[in-house]
């Protein structure tokens, strides 16, 4: 075993402590809003932090450490401008802001107040199982990563078999996710998941310092450089050579992301939960600047791992790598395993455990936030929508519990049966399409566009599902099927060819099959809606807008601005924002800018005056990505310490004193939430 007294000690202490907290916070479960959406009264901090702790998890890191291995650097220079259009997203609060306007508690009790209960009960039933399959590959991919970073034997003797040692130590690791999801729900979900992101901040920051003390820049330097012609680590205009991860891969991936951008309803859990819509939206501006702890980190890990795999410098830790892969038997999972293994050898004790701490913190948060979600989304928008009489109460808590558990069970089961047969990050992204394929359009269309019709939005889901079906066969089961499609073609012919010639596996990745899914699902929203619409969607009515507004989500902060400058019109600063928002919402407005000008500025002088050499590049990467993320990371530390410890405190003052409403538990009657004030008013029906 590779883990000394000192790590284990580093992470059991600060486990225990959160596992009594979600403990205690139990006892503040008196209604169903409060398990589905902690009663709306989580501040931005504590919303921002938890939800950035859910996406730490193992299997992100391996994703990532699988696409560095890849490509290094010489992606993230194209990134730097798709990641502008998640920023202005999420600075103009778009999605987030009305959908919290909608005062639904789940993503699908939206579709039912805006479509039908069938698009909401079929939508919820393709996410929840969709959700479940590509939950269903992690559990094994957080397992077997503690098991070969760890030093765990393959295979253990339990019964007279042998036994895959990832598969005890996935439903260990799933028992304590089911341990969160279920004592407070989504109160117990979010508080964990924050204090972990808190201390997962620390840690950090000290496992950053190790890697920065370990590595030398003339080290890092040679690995980085190492990547032959059309296939550079730090250059992003010689990577013509590749056939998965090139500047195609960062087209269709900002293309995948605008059309789904916060359709994906396992988050839905954070959106609800805000105290008011604008609350929601600050919590998406702060979380500009709450991972840049986790940033520098993940890259220096990352660097740590190549550098140790590519410097002959680390030869002999090399070998030591290579032995350990030896005993992995599928080629993709050496593929996934490499970088992990690379990690563990170079880490010192204590070290070690600060990043396995990260590590089990993150799969337990991510683990958590989606059990709760899937399971809370099957019950709310696929069971209850078919009972003509609500849950009581008590009852309805029970059954959530039920379907969480539910979920572990099933994930754990297709976690042992999935074997990988392409890149993480794509076969995760394909098995996603079978909801988020055709889901894209009905979430912009549903908030924005009053002439989006049932119709469209069933035309859109049900193609979007079915591709993704089809597409999964054909990965899945290539090898097989290839002779059979070649043989309806003439030998002599060119489609022959290629499918002779592609034998193997299939020669379209999961992120090309998904961009296909997703026009098609498009094309079929727009153009069915437009023939089915015979009268507009009142958006007001749904939004609370003007007649309709709710006075509790209209907090005023600022009464005196008459007028607005236009960026303040361009970045939608209202009466709702104090001055310490205008600031925030300005500089972060101002850093981006700043970044993308530079980018910017970079294109246009290797269009016009010519390429810069290899060496400038590395040393613009590591200033970016490395020096400059270290340097603001301390200060953001200490500033969401601090706001996170304000939020928790009013949290638990709200919930202990709040008053519940007992019919705020998901149901919708006429086109109307239950809790909702304009329950009498019928002239919100859906188009």
């Amino acid at each position: 075993m590779n883990l000394g007294r000192l790590d284990i000690a580093i992470m059991a202490v600060p486990l225990v402590i959160v596992l009594a907290v979600s403990l205690y916070l139990r006892r503040f479960v008196r209604s169903v809003a409060d398990f589905l959406a902690a009663n709306r009264c989580a501040g931005r901090f504590l919303i921002s932090t938890a939800g950035s702790q859910t996406v730490a998890s193992v299997m992100v890191m391996i994703v990532a450490l699988e696409v560095f291995s890849q490509v290094g650097w010489s992606l993230t220079f194209w990134q730097s401008f798709t990641g502008i259009i998640a920023f202005f997203l999420g600075l103009l609060g778009v999605v987030s802001y009305r959908f919290r306007q909608t005062r639904a508690l789940t993503f699908h009790q939206f579709f039912e107040v805006r479509y039908s209960r069938g698009v909401r009960m079929f939508a919820s039933f393709l996410n929840a199982f969709s959700g479940i399959l590509s939950f269903g590959v992690q559990p094994a991919v957080g397992a077997r990563f503690f098991v070969y970073f760890c030093g765990f034997p393959e295979q253990l003797r339990w019964g007279g078999m042998n036994v895959p040692t990832y598969v005890p130590v996935m439903a260990i690791l799933m028992a304590m996710s089911v341990y969160f999801a279920l004592t407070g729900g989504q109160i117990s979900v979010m508080v964990t998941d924050c204090l972990e992101g808190v201390i997962s901040s620390i840690f950090y920051l000290i496992v950053a310092g190790f890697l920065v003390y370990t590595l030398s820049i003339s080290q890092v330097r040679a690995a980085m450089l190492s990547g032959g012609h059309g296939a550079s680590y730090v250059d992003p205009f010689d990577i013509g050579s590749r056939s998965d991860f090139d500047v195609w891969y960062v087209l269709i991936g900002l293309i995948l992301n605008l059309y789904w951008f916060r359709g994906n309803a396992w988050n839905q859990g954070f959106a609800a939960s805000a105290k008011t819509p604008h609350e929601g939206r600050m919590a998406g501006i702060v979380g500009n600047w709450r991972d840049y702890s986790s940033t520098a980190m993940a890259a220096l890990v990352s660097i740590g791992a190549f550098t140790l795999l590519h410097s002959p410098a680390f030869a002999s830790d090399r070998a030591t790598v290579q032995h350990a892969l030896a005993a992995v038997s599928l080629p993709q999972l050496r593929t996934q395993m490499q970088m992990p293994i690379a990690i563990g050898v170079l880490l010192a004790p204590g070290i070690k455990g600060c990043f396995c701490a990260v590590l089990l913190f993150g799969l337990l948060a991510g683990q958590g936030q989606q059990l709760h979600s899937y399971g809370s989304t099957f019950l709310q928008d696929v069971f209850l929508p078919m009972r003509k009489t609500p849950l009581q109460p008590d009852a309805h808590v029970r059954w959530l519990k039920l379907m969480v558990l539910g979920v572990a069970v099933f994930a754990l089961l297709f976690s042992i049966w999935f074997k990988p047969v392409d890149y993480l990050v794509l076969a995760v992204q394909l098995l996603s399409t079978l909801y988020l394929g055709g889901i894209g359009f009905v979430v912009w269309g549903g908030l924005y566009w009053k002439k989006g019709t049932t119709a469209g939005a069933w035309t859109s889901i049900i193609a979007g599902s079915s591709l993704s079906v089809i597409f999964f066969i054909f990965q899945q089961y290539w090898p097989g099927l290839d002779p059979l499609l070649a043989g309806l073609f003439s030998s002599n012919s060119h489609f022959h060819q290629y499918l002779v010639t592609h034998s193997d596996k299939c020669p379209l990745n999961g992120l090309q099959l998904t961009l296909i899914a997703v026009i098609v699902s498009a094309l079929g929203y727009v153009s069915v809606s437009l023939l089915t619409c015979k009268n507009d969607f009142n958006l007001d009515a749904m939004l609370h807008r003007g007649k309709y507004r709710v006075k509790a989500d209209d907090i005023v902060a600022d009464r005196s601005q008459t007028e607005r400058s236009r960026l303040a019109n361009f970045l939608n600063i209202d009466r709702h924002f104090t001055r310490g928002d205008k600031v925030l919402t300005y500089a972060t407005f101002s850093w981006t800018i700043f970044w993308q000008i530079v980018a910017v500025a970079i294109l246009l002088w290797t269009l016009v005056v010519g390429r810069l050499s290899p060496n400038w590049w590395f040393n613009y990467q590591l200033g970016t990505n490395v020096v400059l993320t270290l340097m603001v990371a301390v200060p953001t530390t200490i500033w969401f310490t601090i706001g996170v410890a304000r939020d928790l405190w009013e949290l638990v003052h709200t919930l202990r004193t709040s008053r519940r409403i007992a019919a705020d538990d998901g149901t919708v009657e006429h086109g109307h939430n239950m809790d909702d004030p304009l329950i009498e008013d019928k002239e919100m029906q859906p188009g």
